[in-house]
């Protein structure tokens, strides 16, 4: 029913569920609830990672105390910074990450030879997504984000743009908060161009609502996209969760008790991961003030 994002906080790197091979993409479930203090207002940091090629129920959960409330109080910044990810028209520029590993780099090397002398577009797009192969292969998502951007722009197909998207949110994660910024910016890229073309696709909005929060001049949308795929699907279970959680970490906690229980009522089965993970959000939001 629904791609995940799940948040940050002890998700181990295992996990992670490629998509179909037209499709690369690395994506997670089981979702964790952020650190305890996180409800005081505490800045600690967690790790977000996402979903589910068959489309299976995830959550997200937010990362920094200190981005989530900048979706509240930062908006002015973003005027005056000048420009956006939707307004440059274009991702920032890529930021190097050094040179692939010396074991793929010879057939990096073939493949783009072949590539500068493919007669036809299908042909490159065939020598392009062998091109995400090996990069997937050496773990470098940035530079299968690249490339799949790249056959994106041949196929001109919504998998693909979703595909780079999640390849550079799932790059994203790696990184400190603080250095998370460009890498959003090229996922929320990726994930518009998916959204032109499939407005209605509530999994990639949400998404790219979590890309948001580390958008500095965007921050407001984060909120703003997750309250669209509400208004769009009310039962949306991840889109639910992550307005819980948002409203849990701005103090809003009657309002978030709410969201979660809602959570709870939409899963209905106890024994369901999110249902879970919605009896510890309220846990946590009623334990230490008792």
């Amino acid at each position: 029913m629904q791609s995940a994002k799940v948040a940050e906080g002890g998700v181990p790197p295992d996990v992670h569920m490629k998509l179909p091979p037209e499709k690369p993409s690395v994506k997670k479930t089981s979702p964790t609830l952020p650190p305890a203090d996180a409800v005081s207002g505490t800045p600690n940091s967690s790790r977000a990672a996402s979903g589910s090629p068959g489309k299976q129920v995830g959550i997200v959960l937010v990362a920094a105390v200190l981005v989530v409330v900048s979706l509240f109080v930062i908006t002015s910044m973003s005027t005056q910074t000048g420009g956006s990810s939707d307004q440059a028209g274009a991702p920032d520029p890529f930021i190097s990450e050094g040179p692939l590993p010396e074991q793929f780099a010879a057939r990096e090397e073939s493949l783009r030879s072949e590539l500068a002398a493919a007669p036809s577009v299908e042909e490159q797009e065939r020598i392009r997504r062998s091109i995400v192969d090996v990069y997937l292969s050496a773990a470098r998502l940035d530079m299968a984000a690249q490339e799949t951007r790249e056959v994106a722009i041949l196929t001109g197909a919504e998998r693909d743009w979703v595909a780079s998207g999640n390849m550079f949110y799932d790059w994203m994660e790696t990184k400190p908060v603080a250095e998370r910024s460009p890498w959003a910016v090229q996922a929320i890229a990726s994930y518009r161009e998916a959204l032109a073309i499939n407005p209605e696709n509530n999994d990639v909005r949400t998404d790219m609502a979590i890309a948001y929060m580390y958008d500095p001049q965007n921050p407001m949308l984060a909120i703003q996209e997750t309250n669209a795929v509400l208004e769009r699907d009310s039962l949306h279970i991840q889109a639910n969760f992550n307005r819980g959680i948002m409203l849990m970490q701005i103090n809003r906690l009657d309002q978030a008790r709410e969201q979660f229980e809602r959570v709870k009522t939409l899963v209905g089965d106890t024994e369901n991961p999110v249902y879970q993970r919605a009896v510890e959000a309220l846990a946590r939001l009623d334990g230490p003030a008792q």
